[in-house]
């Protein structure tokens, strides 16, 4: 059956717009209830929540397991208390891909490009892996330059580093408990206690540096791009050999990239 957007015209007259309808699916609208209780704090009891959105523990208690099914609220055994699920990761990147943050970052990285002639990637994180949304490769003969959609390692890419450093613990247990901390270099960080000390410092100075942590002879550094309430929806890069993207040049080069996340982040709502 088809939903009518417009009235009939009356006879000799004009048509009329309906009066707009209201849907409302009660199960699904107190689902989603839950899901956003659940957004506002780390994690919550059956009762908590059950107070939070006004509905009885045995009703809250049967949309948390239908949601745990699906992926959206995991529990934690030990606390028995909930939070988001991973699945809404999925979502999210699904969300931003079609809110087309590749477009809105273009002209920056465009520039960011072109002043150093080096690559420029724009990626996110989806299943505790970076992947690739955008790239703007360098002309130089040798380069480094990821296809779209192409999955990188958190650890050992600057990218990743922005993306999980904003994220809180059960970001970085997922990444432990998933993938790991596995060596592709001599220089990778692998032990979990230098990883969250790494991150830390990308907090303190706004940026992050693989400096030949995915491959020797590779440089890279990277700057979150921050939605309007300061969430960290995605990350740049510029990368480069180590000759070209050399220490003397660091400085330099990371006010570039910094710039270039903030104007991509403006664009996107935030304000600094």
């Amino acid at each position: 059956m088809s939903v009518p957007t417009e009235a009939e015209a009356p006879s000799g007259g004009h048509p009329t717009p309906r009066q707009a309808t209201t849907y409302e699916v009660g199960p699904l609208d107190r689902a989603l209830d839950v899901l956003e209780k659940l957004a506002e704090a780390a994690d919550m009891s059956l009762v908590e929540l059950s107070a939070a959105v006004g509905m009885s523990k045995a009703t809250v208690f049967r949309h948390l397991k239908v949601l745990a099914r699906r992926g959206y609220v995991t529990q934690d055994p030990n606390t028995k208390r909930y939070s988001l699920g991973y699945r809404l990761l999925d979502l999210g990147f699904h969300a931003r891909t079609n809110l087309q943050l590749p477009r809105v970052a273009h002209d920056a990285m465009a520039i960011l490009s072109t002043s150093f002639n080096e690559t420029v990637h724009l990626g996110v994180v989806m299943d505790n892996e970076v992947v690739h949304i955008a790239v703007i490769p360098s002309t130089h003969p040798l380069k480094m330059a990821s296809e779209v959609g192409e999955r990188t390692l958190v650890h050992v890419s600057a990218l990743g580093k922005c993306l999980i450093a904003w994220e809180g613990p059960d970001a970085l247990e997922a990444l432990l408990a998933g993938p790991g901390l596995p060596a592709v270099s001599e220089r990778t960080i692998t032990t979990p206690a230098e990883f969250e000390a790494e991150l830390a410092r990308v907090r303190a100075q706004g940026f992050a540096l693989d400096d030949q942590e995915s491959l020797e002879g590779l440089r890279c550094v990277g700057a979150p791009v921050r939605a309007a309430g300061g969430a960290v929806v995605g990350a740049i890069s510029l990368s480069g050999p180590v000759d070209r993207v050399s220490a003397a040049r660091l400085p330099e080069i990371t006010e570039a990239v910094r710039h270039a996340a903030d104007q991509i982040s403006r664009l996107c709502g935030w304000k600094r």
